[in-house]
């Protein structure tokens, strides 16, 4: 039976914004908020051996690190606790088993070219307990028979989630449903597809809404940050997409939770760090380019 999930990543994918340095009491207690907030994954940060542990910031070098930072939460069985590597930044032996960590769940981001080898990678990671979710970097670049390829890979791999990436915030959804129908016509059934969206052309709560209200019998899981907070133009705000949830899945997301983690916590961010829509980041996505181009 189809299930919709929601997926916050506000202290990773905002991190683009101050360098993932939120402060150690502001990382505890946006992720406490969230999860008194009954979202159903929560991103904990990224794993990335370049980076040196920082109590105050949400960027590890190893998943002990993770553990040590968020001790003193009060997890909840309703909510899985994951974070993301970039793929080639961390080997795996910065990588503890899952029963060792505080963690549930690895998300690994990679680009179409680097499949293969990012796939062998998740491999290690299942074996060592995670759940494991794969994004898709820059989804509007794969072709078709990129798509077999990658499906054929996934399908041995049998992640618990296949993500569909808008990595530079161009995608309307009729892209969107073309590559989520070839995902489901082609994936094991088990595996759900998510969706991440980045609001350069003031669609990213719109799309997910679209993603999540599709009439398929698969597990569907959306991304969405606290008041859309997120590299560049920001992504689409839980908040909104809870409240939505709530409307039209029956769902339980305590939105009172993700506002007052806003006004609380993300709202001071928004004055020293502006994220969401501009000139700058409308042309990227006019011109299918990477905002960095544009700048």
């Amino acid at each position: 039976m189809k299930s919709i999930k929601l997926l916050d990543c506000t202290v990773r994918d905002g991190g683009y914004l101050n360098d993932w340095k939120f402060g150690a009491s502001v990382l505890t207690e946006i992720v406490q908020r969230l999860i008194n907030a009954n979202i159903d994954y929560i991103e904990l940060g990224f794993i990335d051996e370049r980076r040196y542990y920082d109590e105050n910031r949400s960027i590890f070098p190893n998943t002990s690190s993770i553990s040590r930072t968020y001790q003193f939460i009060k997890k909840s069985p309703h909510t899985k606790l994951v974070a993301m590597i970039d793929y080639g930044t961390c080997d795996i032996k910065n990588i503890d088993k899952k029963e060792n960590t505080i963690l549930d769940g690895i998300r690994v981001i990679f680009k179409k070219e680097k499949m293969v080898e990012a796939i062998n990678y998740c491999k290690k990671v299942k074996e060592l307990g995670y759940e494991v979710f794969t994004q898709l970097v820059s989804s509007t670049t794969y072709n078709k028979d990129d798509l077999n390829r990658l499906i054929r890979l996934e399908n041995e791999l049998n992640p618990y989630c296949v993500s569909i990436v808008d990595t530079y915030g161009l995608m309307d959804f009729n892209e969107i449903s073309n590559l989520l129908n070839e995902l489901n016509k082609g994936l094991n059934h088990n595996i759900a597809i998510g969706f991440h969206a980045h609001n350069n052309l003031l669609l990213a709560f719109s799309n997910s809404c679209e993603f999540l209200s599709q009439n398929i019998e698969r597990n569907l899981i959306a991304d969405g940050t606290i008041l859309g907070m997120g590299k560049g133009a920001g992504n689409s705000p839980i908040e909104l997409l809870a409240n939505y949830c709530n409307n039209y899945f029956g769902t339980d997301y305590n939105i009172d939770e993700l506002l007052e983690g806003g006004e609380a916590n993300i709202m001071k961010l928004f004055g020293r760090n502006n994220w969401g829509y501009s000139l700058k980041f409308l042309l990227a996505s006019i011109n299918r380019v990477h905002p960095n181009y544009v700048s």
